[in-house]
């Protein structure tokens, strides 16, 4: 059966919404990458998302890779299909959502990347994520070699060092950067970039969908609780605000619960 063909439902028939289907692919082992990065899109654009069709063409992609090798995958990819950096819109919010990444064949380095180990995958070649600071790549079964998905190019350790250097002039590069990124890990650095995108591009609602779904990721720091409980204010749902602080307190005890719930009593005042 193709990955097309696979879904989630519940128990009872129903179908869960797409926050509730991304916290459960992303406690899954091991995580369905392409299934949860689908989830955000479906949660965060609020709109119709076809998954079935994206992952259909993920399918037909990774069957159309000539041979098992990562050489095949780069070439496919990046040379026939024309997949490659939207440079004109790079803080575009829909280069972070998979279905339009794959239906546009544009995108940035973290959602090329999940195209490239997703399509890899299916035509039997294992890659995986490297969250670089500053730019993703991609991880090949030679740890001397990367594929800079952004560029659909491969690289070796100075090539990653040099483009370290270029986004972060200040720091020392380090190879440890270059360790495999999980794809749990995949999933929160692309909810960071959406959140960063928002915050410098005030859209309240969408803010809030981002931060709905990081706060449903495992080991989630109370900042992004207390973010959320805010934003849901700013909308002026401070009821909902409220009772998801008092809701995060209970998750987290002790003092950080302290915390949460005096914040909470903030917006309930704002009822009165």
């Amino acid at each position: 059966m193709s990955d097309g063909e696979t879904g989630a439902t519940d128990p009872e028939g129903d179908h869960p919404s797409p926050a509730d289907t991304f916290a459960t692919w992303a406690v899954s082992e091991p995580v369905p990458l392409d299934r949860a990065a689908l989830s955000i899109a479906a949660h965060c654009r609020g709109e119709g998302v076809d998954e079935a069709a994206a992952l259909a063409e993920l399918d037909r992609l990774g069957g159309a890779v000539r041979e098992p090798t990562p050489d095949a995958v780069v070439e496919l990819l990046f040379d026939e299909e024309g997949f490659g950096p939207n440079r004109g819109r790079f803080a575009d919010p829909a280069n972070s959502y998979l279905d339009l990444v794959v239906s546009r064949r544009l995108g940035i380095p973290i959602t090329l990347a999940v195209v490239t180990i997703e399509v890899a995958r299916r035509a039997g070649v294992v890659l995986h994520g490297v969250g670089m600071p500053g730019h993703f790549l991609v991880g090949t079964p030679d740890p001397e070699v990367f594929i800079d998905a952004f560029d659909g190019r491969f690289i070796g350790h100075a090539g990653a060092a040099e483009i370290f250097t270029r986004f972060e002039p200040r720091q020392p590069f380090d190879a440890s950067f270059l360790q495999p990124t999980p794809p749990g890990e995949i999933l929160l650095r692309m909810l960071n970039n959406l959140r960063t995108l928002h915050m410098r591009q005030p859209d309240a609602p969408s803010l809030v969908a981002v931060l709905e779904l990081l706060t449903r990721l495992p080991g989630c720091p109370l900042d992004e609780f207390m973010r959320l409980g805010q934003a849901l204010a700013t909308l002026g749902r401070p009821d909902e605000g409220a009772r998801t602080l008092e809701a995060a307190a209970q998750r987290f005890g002790g003092s950080d619960a302290e915390h949460l719930n005096n914040a909470a009593v903030r917006l309930w005042a704002q009822l009165n």
